[in-house]
C-alpha cells in the first residue's frame, strides 16, 4: 500500500529534532564510530561497518567478519511559542525514544578483492505533538525511515591504494497525521475581518452568493475541533542510490580516505485526504482573492484523491584521515559535506498536474567536522573519545517541523574484546544543539533541543 499527501513532505515530514546530522540526516552508522563523533569514517576499519562508510577500506579485512546493534536515540527537545500573538503554542518533548538499527558483513574473496553487505538508516525522524496542539497545522505525528540495503565490492591496486564502490536498494516508510490546532478559529476570525473591510462588504453586497459561502464558512470553522484532522497517510517506496570510496595508505601508521554517496528521488504515490467537508472547496478561491490562506488546498471529507511527489535525498561527501601516533594511541578527523542546497522546494501534485502543494525550502548545504581518539589500554580494551560540530540546514526557512540547529556532539566509547573473533562496542554520545528562535506563520517560536545517545555493537570474526 502506497499513500501519500501533499502535507507528507510539505508541512511535516522533515523533523530532525536536533538529534542527528543537519535537517533529517542520521549519522548513527555504528557503535564503534559514535565512541569518536564519527571521526575518521572514511579513514577506520575497526569492524565491517565500513560498508556503510568507505567500501574501499573492507581490503583491509584479512578474514570474515560480521557486526550487528543499533544506538538508541533519547532526544529531549522542546518547542515554546505564541500564535497570533496570544495563543500559547508551546509543546515539550515532542521526539520519543527510537533505535536505529544496524547489520554489516564483510568477506575476503582474494589477497585484492573483498565483498560485503549491510543495512542502516541514513535518513529518518519521529516526532509526536499532541492531537490537540494548537499549532497542528505546523507540527503533529510523523514517522520517517529510508532504510539503506547496501551490496559492495572493493579492490586493492597495490601500493597501499584501495577502490570500492556499492549499489543501494533504499526503503523509504512514511507515516503522518496533522490537526488543525487553533487553525480553523483563526481562520473564522479573519474572514469577520475581512467582512468587516468596506471593500469586501461592497463587494459582498454585489455577490449574495459569497456571503452565503463565507457565513456557512465561518460556521463550519466555529464548530471544528483542534484535533480535527488536516491530512492522515502511511506510504513507502523502494528506490536506487550508489556509493563510492578510495583509501590510501600513506604507510603503516597514516591512512586518508575518502567516500560518496549519490542522491536519491523517492517518488511516492498514493492517496491525500482529510477531514474538511467538500463544500468548503466553493469558497478556497475566494480566500485566496481576499488574501486569506486556509490550512487546506482541496477538502475530501475524508475521501481519498490521488497525489504524488518525489523527495529528493541529498549528495554528500567525506574525506577522513587515520593516525596512529604511538602502538596504543591513535587520532582520527573527518569532515563531511551533504548537498542540501539543491533541496529548493517541496511540490505536490493530482493526476491532473494540478499543483496539490508547494512550499519553498530553501536549504543550505551543510558541514560536519569531527575529530576522535582511540587508546589502546591492553590487548582486550579500546577506549575512545570525540568531538564534533554539525550546521543546520534550515536558515532560509526554518520551521517547528524542521527544529534543526547547529549542534555539537561530546562521545565516549570502548571496545572490548572477549576473544580473538568476539568483541563488543559501547558507545555514549551527548549533543547540544543551540538555541532558535524564528517567525513561522503567524507565530514565533524557541526551539531548545540535546540528545543523548547510546550504542551496542557485537562484532565476529569467521
Amino acid at each position: 500500500m502506497n499513500k501519500f499527501s501533499k502535507t507528507l513532505l510539505a508541512s511535516s515530514l522533515f523533523v530532525s529534532a536536533g538529534a542527528h546530522a543537519a535537517a533529517f540526516q542520521l549519522a548513527e552508522v555504528s557503535t564503534s564510530g559514535l565512541g569518536t563523533a564519527y571521526a575518521g569514517n572514511a579513514a577506520v576499519a575497526d569492524n565491517a561497518s565500513v560498508v556503510a562508510n568507505n567500501p574501499a577500506l573492507m581490503t583491509q579485512f584479512k578474514q570474515a567478519e560480521m557486526s550487528a546493534g543499533g544506538v538508541l536515540v533519547q532526544a529531549d527537545v522542546d518547542i515554546n511559542g505564541t500564535l497570533a500573538g496570544t495563543v500559547n503554542a508551546s509543546h515539550n518533548n515532542i521526539i520519543p525514544k527510537a533505535v536505529i538499527p544496524n547489520l554489516y558483513f564483510v568477506t575476503p574473496i582474494n589477497d585484492r578483492f573483498a565483498m560485503g553487505a549491510g543495512m542502516n538508516v541514513n535518513y529518518g525522524l519521529k516526532s509526536r505533538f499532541s492531537p490537540d496542539y494548537s499549532a497542528g497545522v505546523y507540527g503533529g505525528n510523523t514517522r520517517l525511515s529510508a532504510i539503506n540495503f547496501n551490496l559492495s565490492g572493493a579492490y586493492n591496486l597495490g601500493y597501499g591504494l584501495s577502490v570500492g564502490a556499492g549499489l543501494n536498494a533504499i526503503y523509504s516508510d512514511a507515516e503522518i497525521v496533522r490537526h488543525l490546532g487553533v487553525g480553523g478559529k483563526l481562520l473564522n476570525s479573519r474572514l469577520g475581518a475581512a467582512a468587516a473591510n468596506p471593500r469586501v462588504q461592497a463587494a459582498l453586497a454585489a455577490n449574495p452568493a459569497l456571503a452565503t459561502q463565507l457565513n456557512s464558512a465561518a460556521k463550519t470553522l466555529a464548530q471544528m475541533d483542534n484535533h480535527t484532522e488536516v491530512s492522515r497517510l502511511r506510504g513507502d517506496e523502494w528506490s536506487l542510490g550508489w556509493n563510492a570510496g578510495i583509501a590510501y595508505d600513506i604507510n603503516e601508521n597514516n591512512r586518508i580516505g575518502a567516500a560518496y554517496h549519490s542522491a536519491v528521488n523517492v517518488k511516492f504515490k498514493g492517496q491525500y485526504s482529510n477531514n474538511f467537508p467538500t463544500a468548503f472547496n466553493a469558497l478556497l478561491p475566494q480566500l485566496s482573492v481576499l488574501g486569506i490562506q486556509a490550512p487546506v488546498t482541496q477538502a475530501t471529507g475524508g475521501q481519498e484523491i490521488p497525489g504524488n511527489l518525489t523527495l529528493h535525498l541529498p549528495a554528500y561527501w567525506e574525506i577522513s584521515t587515520y593516525h596512529k601516533m604511538t602502538d596504543r594511541l591513535a587520532m582520527q578527523f573527518s569532515y563531511k559535506r551533504t548537498e542540501w542546497e539543491k533541496f529548493k522546494s517541496l511540490d505536490a501534485y493530482g493526476n491532473a498536474g494540478n499543483t496539490l502543494f508547494s512550499k519553498a525550502e530553501n536549504y543550505n548545504d551543510t558541514s560536519r567536522a569531527a575529530l576522535g581518539v582511540s587508546y589502546d589500554v591492553n590487548e582486550a580494551l579500546t577506549l575512545r573519545a570525540g568531538i564534533a560540530y554539525d550546521e543546520t540546514a534550515s536558515i532560509t526557512s526554518p520551521s517547528i517541523s524542521i527544529p534543526d540547529t547547529d549542534r555539537t556532539w561530546y562521545s565516549v566509547g570502548a571496545t572490548y574484546r572477549f576473544t580473538p573473533n568476539l568483541s563488543t562496542d559501547f558507545g555514549f554520545a551527548h549533543l547540544r544543539g543551540s538555541h532558535n528562535t524564528f517567525t513561522e506563520g503567524s507565530a514565533v517560536f524557541n526551539v531548545k533541543s540535546r540528545a543523548n545517545l547510546y550504542g551496542l555493537n557485537l562484532n565476529y570474526k569467521f
